[in-house]
């Protein structure tokens, strides 16, 4: 038996509410909880730390800045379609707040096998974009591009610090 289509009306129109309320949680800074599998998981906002090492992951993702300016729903649903295990490893990341944790790549890939066979499409969209909100993802892409061009254009000095000494 098929639903009407009034009810997936009313569903497109809960998720894109679903949508707006986790966008709007990052906004504030209250931490996302997402229910995976029958457990919680809690998305706090990034510290400078956690903001580096979830900065591969952003870099791996491809985003059109462009596209998602437009229209980030979109964007978002293709971003977690075409890297759906580079999402799922964001989203594991996001998840954990401890350095050691952090820094345990076994237990991210771990973590995101989880997510990826436990959650709907959507919720990856959901995730996704409180993500982006959550660190601001402009400031935080043209911050790791300033780094890049920074490291690139390094100056050279010769033997010693190029002082004046005494």
């Amino acid at each position: 038996m098929g639903e009407s289509p009034r009810s997936f009306l009313f569903y497109d129109m809960k998720k894109d509410k679903l949508i707006e309320m986790a966008v709007s949680d990052a906004m504030t800074e209250k931490p996302l909880v997402i229910e995976v599998g029958g457990k919680n998981f809690s998305i706090n906002p990034p510290t400078l730390g956690k903001m580096q090492v979830l900065s591969k992951y952003y870099l791996a993702l491809g985003i059109d800045d462009k596209k998602l300016g437009k229209n980030p729903q979109v964007e978002s649903m293709r971003v977690c379609e075409e890297k759906t295990d580079i999402v799922c490893m964001l989203m594991a990341a996001s998840t954990l707040d401890k350095k050691e944790e952090l820094n345990d790549d076994e237990k991210i890939a771990e973590l995101a096998d989880f997510f990826k066979w436990n959650c709907k499409p959507s919720d990856f969209s959901i995730v996704l974009l409180a993500l982006l909100t959550q660190v601001r993802y402009e400031n935080f892409i043209s911050s790791i591009r300033l780094a890049s061009t920074l490291r690139q254009n390094e100056p050279k000095l010769p033997n010693g610090t190029g002082r004046v000494e005494q």
